[in-house]
């Protein structure tokens, strides 16, 4: 009779080179597990930080049959989430966030933000605003020369277009 062994598992450091994501981890009182599958989803890659907890699976009882379940950190996880939302997040802040109702939030933590892809469109059924100090159309304002947009007012003096 074969018996599975449930436990909390502490992730120590992992191996994300080869075809299988591997780790290494602390399991009952302070014991190391090694070369431990960490299980993941279809559709959802990460690599979850140094000290994050999960769910550790001993199959058939064997400490060498070791897998790790929901890695997730602590300190990192977006906390507060309304019943229903989801939230997408890395180590460093990013995250998209889908709010229900109150739509999708793509949050770059105040870092760069970049879309690439050979066609990208950004559809509004009413209305659609770009915002912030200053606006570049044609690329990112460092490749190049941008004169500002003429209005009925007079040039821009926060979109400018490359030249």
């Amino acid at each position: 009779m074969s018996q599975t062994n449930l436990f909390r598992g502490e992730l120590i450091e992992t191996d994300d080179s080869g075809e299988l994501q591997t780790a290494k981890g602390y399991g009952y009182a302070g014991e190391e597990v090694a070369g431990v599958h960490v299980v993941r989803q279809h559709g959802l890659a990460s690599h979850a930080p140094k000290g994050s907890h999960g769910i550790g699976i001993a199959g058939s009882g064997e400490r060498s049959l070791v897998a790790f379940l929901g890695m997730e950190h602590q300190d990192k996880r977006p906390k507060g989430l309304a019943e229903g939302n989801t939230t997408l997040y890395d180590a460093a802040g990013n995250a998209t966030r889908m709010l229900g109702a109150d739509g999708i939030w793509h949050d770059a933590a105040d870092r760069p933000h970049k879309m690439t892809g050979k066609t990208v469109a950004v559809i509004a059924t009413e209305n659609a605003s770009i915002g912030g100090k200053k606006t570049y159309l044609g690329g990112d304002g460092t490749d190049g020369t941008y004169s500002p947009v003429m209005t009925a007012a007079g040039p821009s003096s926060t979109v400018f277009a490359k030249v």
